[in-house]
């Protein structure tokens, strides 16, 4: 039987797809790749390793897969096209892992991984109990995920597992639930972190848990700038910039831990500069830091010893107020068992342990 011959439209069809295929084949050889992905707030994956192993364990392709599409040219373009598509068009309420709620704005399914979470839970166990000597009242607490206030079941994060193992584990100590004061209103829209000016409630309410001082009078507020949180890059479409605003804590003293020196320098409480930096969260007390000093004059004689994540940095000013002196340590980046080089704990002071979800699903990351 005779082969019927392409007909000119399917010649046409054909055509213009190799042209397409070409043009951007040569687009993404000719315009080089970017070295940070800023919508995303992260460093494109590398090429991967070219051996038998990967290749046999079929890592080299799935590597490669990421790779290629970091480096795709009009990346941002088509995961917008991609993100109407399932957001406006088919009316999804979730897309790759990021859900958008009328109550809280955007944010990033976080299950309570029960294994990971124990494990994390036993590491601040295991630096709670290396602080018994020192005759300190010790606390721990849990920031509550963003999910938790979406309005409706976002499968996830679950607040009661979560403390049903906390509790359980750090049986010995003393927790402070913040989950009945923090709201959806509590955290940016566009970002995973609370804003410190809706979280004066949930310092008041650590603070009286703590038996210290609570927050009263009236402080200024000023607006800082305004920011797109990092779930606006994995949104993907045009969305409203969330307003930094920041608490001013009069007669406060910073003194950070140099890596250099190894010596505490003083510091600024709020960074300014770094709200145009690539995350504007690290306005509050620099963002990332190993070990850090807050002194208050007019406080009570108090101290305090705040073992945080980042959700810490802009909780610490607040509960400046009602200590002397807070220590804010950071277990991501300083080992436990360099504490003692740097740190003296007076016996009767406070230590309070507090992380996000983000934390107790990454139990590696603590350096216990």
């Amino acid at each position: 039987m005779e082969k019927s011959k392409p007909s000119l439209r399917e010649i046409l069809t054909a055509s213009v797809l190799i042209a397409v295929i070409g043009v951007f084949f040569i687009l993404n050889f000719i315009i080089p790749a970017p070295a940070v992905l800023l919508s995303e707030r992260r460093i494109p994956a590398k090429f991967p390793e070219l051996s038998f192993k990967n290749i046999w364990a079929g890592e080299f392709m799935k590597k490669f897969d990421d790779y290629a599409a970091d480096r795709f040219v009009f990346r941002d373009t088509f995961r917008g096209i991609h993100a109407f598509i399932v957001f406006d068009v088919f009316m999804q309420t979730d897309k790759s892992g990021l859900y958008r709620s009328d109550e809280v704005g955007f944010g990033e399914f976080r299950r309570t991984d029960p294994v990971a979470f124990r494990q994390t839970t036993e590491r601040i166990k295991k630096a709670a109990d290396s602080l018994k000597s020192h005759d300190l009242n010790i606390f721990y607490s849990v920031v509550p995920d963003k999910s938790t206030f979406a309005g409706r079941y976002m499968p996830g994060f679950d607040l009661e597992l979560a403390e049903s193992i906390l509790k359980d584990v750090m049986r010995d100590y003393n927790y402070i639930s913040v989950a009945e004061i923090v709201e959806g209103n509590s955290f940016y829209r566009t970002d995973l972190h609370w804003d410190q000016s809706k979280i004066v409630g949930v310092a008041n309410h650590i603070l009286s848990g703590m038996k210290a001082n609570r927050i009263t009078g009236n402080f200024d507020m000023p607006v800082t700038g305004s920011f797109k949180g990092v779930y606006a890059g994995q949104y993907a479409l045009p969305v409203d910039y969330d307003i930094m605003t920041r608490v001013e804590v009069p007669g406060l003293k910073v003194s950070y831990l140099s890596d250099k020196t190894l010596e505490f320098e003083p510091g600024p409480v709020y960074d300014l500069d770094r709200i145009n930096g690539v995350d504007p969260y690290d306005m509050f007390l620099r963002g990332p830091q190993p070990l850090i000093i807050i002194e208050n004059e007019s406080a009570p004689q108090r101290e305090l010893f705040l073992f945080r994540d980042s959700f810490g940095s802009s909780l610490a000013p607040l509960l400046a107020i009602s200590y002397s002196k807070i220590t804010v340590i950071d277990l991501r980046y300083l080992h436990l068992l360099l504490l003692d080089q740097f740190v003296d704990f007076p016996p009767g002071s406070d230590v309070l342990f507090i992380y996000s979800s983000q934390i107790f699903n990454n139990p590696s990351i603590l350096q216990v």
